[in-house]
């Protein structure tokens, strides 16, 4: 009987499943050739969208999975749009994400039948955020040539926000538009947290406009407060930071010279993050990497690394980058790697067998 109800269950959930599924969007497995094709029928003419995914992408599986099978996506999205989806590290998705600059994820890109960008929208959203985002983008006032349009008709922060967020969606350098702004406005402006957070996460870091940021550092800091300034300049680095040091930039379109690493390392230095930060121990092994230089790998670790605790998340990942360099070490290096992970290794052996004799020691 029990079976019976689990099967009954089952039945109902998979018929579930697949309802909802026909009431969502209906991704085509087509090429984006045949899309424009269908999107280019007289008898029904229909926009395209294009969904431009990675497997690694969380929030691309989650809008798979919850919010596009939901039937106000599909009725709003199917008479409208020949929908198609690709994984930007495979096939035809390898070339789609160079030729319209997919950088970021989840992309969908709003194309005309002859695959002429409209305008994307970028970024995790409900069903209901979705469609209404994809409303506005379609607007044409609120494409990049309208929202230039209407920044060079009036330059102000008002018009020049939503123009350089655009650029920046599309894969576009906000920067010069970025740094008029900075010029021209006033400091009440200029140093608002909405400027600051834009102007500082998309800037290169060690751009001519990062640097002259940087000048106004104390003027930042009094806005935001010292910490939260530092963190948004941190985190801005430290993705790429990981691909240096892990060797697997190019997967991610990461490229530094190892004297751009060193100007990020000597820039993080100078700001004095907390010595308990265990993550900014990244941006040196990443220079250490970049420089090919095992030996200082192995002394930086020596020296500041084999105490930190296994229980830090950031240990596993530098312990990770340590390993990575194992393939390529010559017979002494490999036999200092390892000296370095039984040293690490006895020490917290040794402090765990204190503990448990304090332990044992209370009746």
């Amino acid at each position: 009987m029990k079976k019976m109800i689990k099967s009954l269950f089952f039945g109902i959930a998979i018929c579930y499943s697949t309802l909802l599924s026909a009431q969502g969007i209906k991704f085509e497995t087509i090429s984006l050739k045949e899309a424009m094709g269908k999107a280019a029928n007289p008898a029904s003419p229909k926009l395209i969208l294009v969904d431009c995914y990675t497997t690694w992408c969380i929030p691309c599986i989650e809008m798979a999975q919850t919010e596009f099978p939901k039937k106000e996506a599909g009725d709003y999205f199917n008479p409208k749009f020949v929908s198609v989806k690709f994984d930007m590290e495979k096939g035809e998705g390898k070339e789609l994400g160079k030729k319209y600059g997919v950088k970021a994820y989840p992309t969908f890109l709003l194309l005309d039948a002859q695959g002429n960008e409209l305008n994307r929208v970028v970024g995790k959203a409900t069903a209901e955020e979705f469609i209404e985002k994809v409303k506005t983008a379609l607007d044409p006032k609120n494409s990049v040539k309208g929202l230039k349009a209407a920044y060079e008709a009036s330059k102000s922060m008002t018009t020049g926000m939503p123009y350089v967020m655009a650029l920046y969606q599309n894969s576009k350098d906000p920067a010069p538009v970025l740094e008029e702004l900075f010029d021209n406005a006033m400091d009440y402006e200029r140093f608002s947290p909405n400027y600051l957070e834009l102007a500082l996460g998309t800037a290169k870091f060690g751009s001519p406009f990062f640097r002259k940021m940087m000048m106004y550092k104390s003027n930042m800091d009094q806005a935001m407060g010292t910490e939260i300034i530092n963190r948004i300049i941190f985190d801005k680095i430290r993705k790429d930071m990981y691909s240096i040091a892990m060797e697997n930039g190019a997967r991610y379109n990461v490229f530094y010279t190892p004297q751009e690493v060193e100007d990020v390392a000597y820039t993080i230095g100078l700001m004095k993050l907390k010595p308990d930060l265990t993550e900014r121990h990244i941006i040196n092994a990443a220079l250490y990497v970049s420089k090919k230089d095992i030996d200082g790998l192995i002394a930086y670790y020596n020296r500041n690394i084999w105490s930190i605790p296994s229980s830090d998340v950031f240990r596993g990942i530098l312990d990770g980058v340590l390993a990575n360099q194992i393939a390529k070490a010559t017979e002494s290096q490999k036999q200092a790697i390892k000296g370095f992970f039984e040293k690490s290794g006895k020490f917290f052996e040794k402090e765990g067998k204190r503990s448990l004799s304090m332990a044992e020691s209370i009746k």
